[in-house]
């Protein structure tokens, strides 16, 4: 059966500063390429085709696609479905400015999760962060939530299903009007309007979900499973982390080294997100605000790395017939139970989640 995972991005409103600095993607461009690189192919609907600024779109979309499919070695082709207003057919909540929607696969055991990604790292280059990860990841099941999903794009990277296989693998919708968005279409420094958004930041922030950078925790209550990104979600040395409010932080080596720590906001926001601060600037930031620059960071790159896209000539990995799960999309949060605005978007795992103004 098919299950998909909704998230959406919103929009932080209490800061409002205009960054002049250089794309945030454009200087992947400047390292060596990998031999395999990956391909993502965006598909965009008429939505956007239509639009009088469709080139100016699709430009902007493309450059971020390519520079984060360029870092990698996977040979996977991921095909993205690109929609203005909605995404895969639902309308975006107004308090959203970007969203994505994931079709998974599953359920896996964790012991063939293990299976997947030490498969993935024996064909990957040596020296990957998944060959860091693959040597702190428990024998046995970790306590805790013991069935897992694999979305659509990760399960090509992974052997689940063929890397040229011609599904959709994932949804990302924008919202509100092209105006209310700065595009850069040439890679080069740019400056984000005020009262604007990056557009850059939000299409990358989506496609890292498509990619499989989102977690199975959405709510207070018990997680229905956890994704492969789950895995890297600590609380402790050594203890994963399952809980909606409980902090909880980013680790490729059993949870020694905390890389980054994940969105426990009380407002919301996607878990899989990293937590908002008023100095933060990564485009996993679980809010954004009108005229603020978002960088693509390395830690961002090894979140990817460890769900298997280091990686190329993939085989048969022993996870057997893939099974799609069902689409059950989250229930979306009303306006004002979130105390937030708006602008428009809902997704895979809806894009993070828009925060009140408490600072």
């Amino acid at each position: 059966m098919q299950w998909g995972q909704m998230r959406w991005r919103g929009e932080r409103r209490n800061c409002l500063f205009v960054y002049l600095a250089g794309s945030a993607f454009g200087l992947l461009a400047l390292g060596a390429l990998p031999a395999n690189a990956m391909v993502i192919d965006p598909i965009f609907g008429s939505s956007i085709t239509s639009l009088s600024s469709a080139s100016t779109v699709e430009s902007a979309f493309d450059l971020v696609a390519r520079d984060i499919a360029d870092s990698f070695s996977s040979n996977a082709t991921i095909d993205v479905s690109v929609s203005w207003g909605s995404v895969d057919g639902y309308a975006l909540p107004t308090y959203a400015v970007g969203a994505s929607v994931d079709p998974l696969y599953g359920y896996y055991s964790y012991s063939q999760i293990r299976s997947l990604l030490i498969g993935e790292s024996l064909a990957n280059p040596s020296g990957t962060a998944l060959a860091t990860a693959v040597a702190h990841l428990a024998r046995s099941t970790p306590s805790g939530v013991s069935r897992y999903v694999v979305p659509s794009a990760e399960a090509k990277t992974l052997g689940i299903i063929p890397g040229n296989a011609a599904d959709i693998d994932g949804y990302i919708g924008f919202a509100g009007t092209t105006s209310n968005y700065t595009f850069n279409t040439t890679g080069g420094a740019v400056a984000i309007k005020s009262g604007t958004f990056d557009f850059d930041a939000v299409a990358a922030h989506e496609l890292e979900e498509v990619l499989g950078r989102i977690s199975g925790i959405y709510s207070n209550t018990t997680p229905p499973y956890r994704t492969v990104f789950d895995l890297f979600r600590y609380t402790s040395p050594g203890v994963l982390n399952d809980s909606y409010t409980t902090p909880a932080y980013f680790s490729i080596n059993g949870g020694q080294t905390n890389l980054g720590n994940f969105n426990n906001s009380s407002a919301g926001g996607d878990r899989g997100d990293w937590e908002t601060l008023t100095s933060s600037s990564d485009i996993q930031d679980a809010f954004i605000s009108p005229g603020e620059h978002l960088n693509l960071t390395a830690v961002d790159l090894t979140g990817l790395d460890v769900l298997g896209y280091g990686g190329s000539n993939l085989g048969d990995t022993g996870a057997g017939t893939p099974t799609r799960i069902a689409y059950a999309l989250q229930d979306v949060p009303e306006p004002g139970s979130l105390g937030l605005l708006g602008a428009g978007l809902l997704g895979l795992t809806l894009l993070a989640r828009r925060r009140s103004s408490t600072r």
